[in-house]
């Protein structure tokens, strides 16, 4: 069967390499007070959405000078923000199951990328569990962890439920793995995952 893509890569940022984002204080303080706290967990966040506060999570000056600010970020580990320079790349019909949610850093207009719903790409015949003391482990859950090329239906970017907070892409043209690359976008890392 020919598929639109060759290659399965999990997405994760460069946290040695470059800064993180945070909400900011006074946006963790509302979520609080309002019993709304910030969840990127698969439902649709377009119509609800208000802008969003973001900060670095620690100054340069503080922390490592060495730090750079990346084009595209984790938002701690909820998601992913693309920077306005690169922005424009993802606002036209990115994919059909990301929404992009505007954040404001600096007076400048950042996106957040919100994948609604979860592709049921696990191969449980080929992935193998990590068990601890006869109970999954709840922080590295696969020792190996497989997808079905067939199962997945948004290659640009997605989610597993099975995987938890982990956002996956492929090689397909237009997938956020191949954007990146093409255009040269820093801050992300990606780890290729076994498909079949």
């Amino acid at each position: 069967m020919l598929y639109k893509f060759n290659k399965v890569y999990s997405v994760s940022v460069e946290p040695d390499e470059f800064l993180l984002l945070n909400e900011t204080g006074l946006r963790q303080t509302i979520q609080l007070t309002e019993d709304q706290l910030l969840m990127f967990d698969g439902m649709s966040m377009r119509d609800n959405w208000k802008a969003l506060g973001v900060d670095w999570l620690a100054e340069t000056s503080t922390v490592q000078p060495s730090l750079k600010k990346p084009d595209i970020d984790g938002l701690v580990a909820l998601t992913i923000v693309v920077s306005p320079k690169y922005s424009p790349l993802f606002l036209n019909g990115f994919s059909k199951n990301v929404e992009l949610l505007e954040c404001n850093l600096e007076a400048e207009k950042w996106f957040a990328f919100n994948v609604v719903g979860f592709d049921k790409a696990l191969s449980e015949e080929h992935s193998i569990r990590n068990i601890k003391n006869g109970k999954p482990s709840r922080i590295r859950k696969f020792k190996k962890m497989v997808f079905e090329k067939s199962a997945i239906e948004n290659p640009e970017l997605f989610r597993v439920r099975e995987a938890g907070l982990r956002y996956f892409t492929t090689d397909a043209k237009n997938s956020l793995y191949s954007i990146v690359h093409e255009h040269g976008i820093k801050g992300l890392y990606f780890h290729e995952i076994e498909a079949v």
